[in-house]
C-alpha cells in the first residue's frame, strides 16, 4: 500500500487521456503476465504508478477496463486486416494475405492475444464473455465477408456456410496460438502456413 502511495505522489502528473492510456498500457502487461481473473485493481494500479482512486476515476471495474483493451485491440487488428487486402479485388487471395500474415500479427500484438486468450479460458462470468464474444465477432464478420464474396464469384464452396468458415479460420488461428508454449518455434511462419493452407484448400471450389 505504501509503495502504491508513494508511487502515486512521485508520478509524473499526466493529462486525463494520456493517464488513461498508461493505466492500459500497465494493465495490457499485467493481465498479459498474470492473467486477468488473478489481476487485481490494485495490481494494475501499482503497476501504472497510480492510487486505486485515480485509476477508478478513468476505469470503474476491471470489466470496464477490460472493455476499453480489446476496443483498442480489435481497432488495430481491423486497420491491419484491411491494410493487407487493400486493392486485393480477389477474396481468395485476400484471405490467404490474412492467414499468411498472422504470426507476424500475433507477434506484434503478442500482449493483446496472450491476456485475451488467457481470459477465455478463466472467466465465467456472464458479461465479461459478452465482452469477449463481441471481440471474437468481430473477426467472424469481416472473415465472413469475404468468404461470402468469394461465395458469389464461384471460387469459394456454398455447401459450406460462410459464419461456418469464419469460425473454422479463428479455431485454427486461436489453436495455434493457444499451443505456442508447447512448440519449438512459437512465430514461425513455416509451421502456420500449412495449417492456414489446409484450412482454406477445405473452403476452396472444386473443379
Amino acid at each position: 500500500m505504501f509503495t502504491n502511495i508513494l508511487n502515486a505522489r512521485t508520478t509524473k502528473r499526466l493529462p486525463a487521456d494520456e493517464r488513461r492510456q498508461s493505466i492500459l498500457d500497465a494493465a495490457l502487461t499485467v493481465f498479459a503476465i498474470e492473467g486477468y481473473t488473478g489481476t487485481t485493481t490494485a495490481r494494475v494500479a501499482c503497476s501504472a504508478g497510480v492510487s486505486e482512486p485515480i485509476l477508478y476515476r478513468h476505469f470503474p471495474s476491471k470489466q470496464v477496463m477490460l472493455r476499453a483493451l480489446l476496443d483498442e485491440t480489435i481497432t488495430r487488428m481491423m486497420v491491419a486486416f484491411h491494410g493487407l487486402v487493400e486493392g486485393e479485388i480477389d477474396p481468395v487471395a485476400a484471405l490467404c494475405r490474412i492467414c499468411r500474415a498472422y504470426p507476424e500479427l500475433s507477434h506484434r500484438f503478442q500482449r493483446e492475444f496472450r491476456f485475451i486468450n488467457q481470459a477465455l479460458v478463466e472467466v465465467n462470468d456472464s458479461k465479461t464473455r459478452e465482452i469477449l464474444a463481441a471481440h471474437y465477432h468481430a473477426y467472424h464478420a469481416f472473415l465472413r465477408k469475404l468468404i461470402e464474396k468469394g461465395q458469389r464469384k464461384g471460387t469459394l464452396r456454398r455447401d459450406i456456410s460462410a459464419a461456418t468458415g469464419a469460425w473454422h479460420i479463428i479455431h485454427s488461428a486461436l489453436g495455434f496460438l493457444m499451443t505456442e508454449n508447447i512448440r519449438p518455434d512459437a512465430w514461425s511462419s513455416k509451421d502456420f502456413e500449412p495449417l492456414m493452407d489446409a484450412t482454406l484448400n477445405g473452403l476452396m471450389k472444386t473443379a
